[in-house]
């Protein structure tokens, strides 16, 4: 065997072992389980980002909190794809539930995600929505950003496994469908049924297909999991500060499962 295919081999070997799971949160309380089951955590800075690097059930991980919002998760996408070889995204925290059965602590596994706020505003108040568009040639992206097909299985396949925190006496049950973004958090009765009667959507948050839109334009696999704070009705905002920190961690167990397998 000639040096240049084992220097080829030896280079390819190395790419490899350098590719990472990377594991997103919004908040602090959507990412503290996950750094507490870090083995050998690194923290690095990347501009204004911190990135927790390490292993969690033995895989190669990188956590990162991406921050609130739709601008701040496309932009710590971004710097996260600048600086680690990431091979696959998880994104996982809170959500309003939107299915009439979902409870607080519920999950939702997303098939696919969209943008409930890009639209278009039309005479006698018309709104249609539409899709983004990618930078390079301007073409329309997908309407609704496809999760990856076998993330989205595994998901669904060990959450029957997972030890699950009841919240209330609640044992969370799980959904999987679409997931509504938008720079809005909602907290009415009224948009939340619009949401679901018109789209069809399970769940509403503020960053998930930011996120998708990055990692689909970058060719990289992803996954959206959330887990229900509330119900995006009239009583959000009380429900929210209540059971964000049971429904973050129902999240992160389900993402710990998966790293497991």
């Amino acid at each position: 065997m000639s040096v240049r295919i084992l220097f080829i081999i030896l280079f390819l070997s190395l790419k490899i072992a350098a590719q990472k799971i990377a594991i997103i949160g919004a908040m602090p309380e959507e990412i503290e389980l996950l750094k507490e089951n870090m083995q050998k955590m690194k923290v690095k800075t990347h501009y204004d980002l911190t990135f927790y690097e390490g292993k969690i059930e033995g895989q190669r991980v990188v956590v990162m909190k991406g921050g609130i919002g739709k601008v701040n998760a496309a932009y710590s996408t971004a710097l996260l794809l600048e600086k680690y070889p990431i091979e696959k995204i998880i994104f996982t925290g809170v959500a309003g539930g939107l299915h009439p059965d979902a409870r607080p602590g519920d999950i939702v596994i997303a098939d696919s995600v969209f943008h409930h706020d890009y639209v278009r505003y039309l005479p006698d108040n018309k709104v249609v929505s539409w899709s983004t568009r990618n930078i390079s040639e301007g073409k329309p992206n997908p309407f609704a950003f496809a999760c990856d097909t076998i993330l989205t299985k595994k998901a669904i396949s060990e959450a029957s496994f997972v030890k699950f925190q009841s919240i209330e006496g609640h044992l969370p049950q799980i959904f999987k469908g679409k997931i509504a973004t938008g720079d809005a958090f909602v907290s009415s009765h009224e948009k939340a049924t619009e949401l679901y009667q018109k789209h069809h959507a399970l769940a509403t948050e503020m960053e998930g297909t930011a996120v998708a839109q990055i990692a689909y334009q970058r060719g990289v696999k992803f996954l959206i999991i959330r887990s229900c704070s509330d119900n995006a009705n009239n009583n959000a905002s009380v429900d929210f500060r209540t059971f964000v920190k049971p429904a973050a961690e129902n999240a992160i167990r389900l993402v710990l499962r998966i790293l497991g397998e």
